[in-house]
């Protein structure tokens, strides 16, 4: 059964999306009306989209946190570029980004981790 609804997304600029979930046989049905369709920019666009519907992508682990395209480990230890150790807390800031403690600077968000002392290299035993 097809069903619509509004989604608002925060970009760098707030938008407002329309999600179509459709199942395969309404896909195909609306690929091939859209197909039959005047051939303006925006049916091209719609038929495009249909052409190649993209498997959803699995849902991250708990135990680990995606910064900057990077995903790490949360039961790892990570050294920075002067070689001290970091390790996640468990815990995290109101944000969602995980709590890190090293011994020589606190508990800190991984951004500020990266930003000063960045690049941090998984430790292996």
């Amino acid at each position: 059964m097809a069903t619509a609804q509004y989604e608002t997304r925060t970009r760098t600029v707030e938008e407002t999306v329309v999600v179509l979930t459709l199942t395969e046989d309404e896909a195909d049905e609306l690929r091939t009306i859209v197909g039959l369709a005047d051939g303006t920019r925006t049916t091209v666009r719609i038929y495009q989209a249909l052409e190649k519907i993209e498997a959803p992508k699995p849902a991250p682990a708990d135990d680990t946190f995606e910064y900057d395209g990077v995903t790490y480990d949360l039961d790892a230890t990570y050294a920075d570029k002067q070689g001290d150790t970091w390790t996640f807390t468990g815990n995290r800031h109101s944000n969602g980004s995980p709590a890190l403690v090293c011994e020589y600077s606190g508990y800190t968000e991984i951004g500020d981790v990266l930003d000063s002392y960045g690049p941090l290299t998984k430790v292996t035993p």
